[in-house]
């Protein structure tokens, strides 16, 4: 599997110095080993990578915005889950609570409803209440979420 960002007409790759860029050509485009890992550089870099979403080369699958929205939703086995649950550390990927087995939902990095792969590369483990306040919404948007109710009840407390 070999993931890069794309918007259909640029990539973006990652210089030396670690400035986040922007190029026409696949063969200069930074590759991610797997979705996680390229919706992090999203999330690191949310201005450079706005409307840049993953992209498999060598599958051609495309998780474009509004591709898989009618898809059935997989279901995951046990021992996928419990993959999924020790490649976390058994920790809420939102929220960082600690979990067990049984108390683990599964939530979609970049949402199914928002053209997001259903693939173990494109899970992350979350508690219900997280996975219920973040919705169906990018992950940008969920931190942009939180870091303005943050913001809000910090203001609140502090008059």
């Amino acid at each position: 599997m070999a993931i890069v960002l794309t918007n259909g007409v640029c990539y973006i790759t990652t210089t030396g110095s670690g400035k986040v860029v922007k190029t026409p050509t696949l063969e200069e485009a930074q590759t991610f080993y797997g979705v996680n890992a390229a919706m992090r550089k999203i999330s690191k870099a949310p201005g450079k990578c706005k409307g840049y979403y993953p992209y498999d080369t060598e599958e051609d699958n495309i998780c474009r915005y509004g591709t898989e929205k009618n898809k059935e939703r997989r279901k995951y086995s046990k021992e996928e889950r419990k993959i999924l649950y020790e490649r976390s550390g058994g920790r809420c990927a939102l929220c960082g609570r600690r979990l067990t087995l049984e108390e683990v939902t599964l939530d979609h990095i970049l949402p199914i409803s928002e053209g997001g792969c259903d693939d173990m590369n494109n899970l992350q483990i979350a508690c219900f209440d997280c996975n219920q306040f973040k919705g169906n919404i990018l992950p940008d948007e969920f931190m942009e979420r939180v870091i303005r109710i943050f913001m809000y009840q910090t203001k609140r407390n502090i008059c």
